[in-house]
């Protein structure tokens, strides 16, 4: 009988387990992550911490506040110092982001206000402060 209750146990808890990450990855998805709460910014190398492997930390702003979101990964060819990222966060939940490995352009020198509602290389920055003088060196077009 101990032994039927312990099945009993592991499978209610397993089935509890994978409806809660369903259940966050949907409320990532349909609510967090939505198109009208998609939000891209900036974020600028702050820092590497350690825990069981490194941890590259970098920091966006939106509105006057500063906020961290961290990667274990895909960085280790870059020159961390002056690297620049797109974060993607939540307009409903700011501290909610996501490092994605798109590396900025130097030409890019500010991101909108508000952030980009769409991704930003596929709207060739549109909305950014831009260095037009180190474009027109590089005879990019200015958007």
């Amino acid at each position: 009988m101990g032994l039927n209750n312990r099945k009993i146990i592991i499978y209610t808890g397993t089935t509890i387990l994978l409806i809660i990450i369903i259940a966050t990855r949907c409320l990532d998805f349909f609510f967090f992550f939505n198109e009208d709460n998609r939000r891209y910014t900036i974020g600028t190398f702050s820092g590497i911490g350690y825990y069981r492997g490194s941890i590259c930390k970098f920091n966006y702003k939106v509105g006057d506040s500063i906020y961290i979101v961290d990667t274990r990964f895909g960085l280790h060819d870059k020159d961390l110092k002056n690297l620049r990222l797109v974060v993607k966060y939540s307009n409903k939940w700011v501290e909610h982001s996501e490092l994605l490995l798109e590396v900025v352009p130097k030409w890019v020198l500010a991101p909108p206000k508000d952030g980009w509602k769409q991704f930003p290389p596929d709207i060739n920055w549109k909305g950014a402060e831009l260095d037009t003088a180190y474009m027109q060196k590089l005879n990019l077009r200015i958007p």
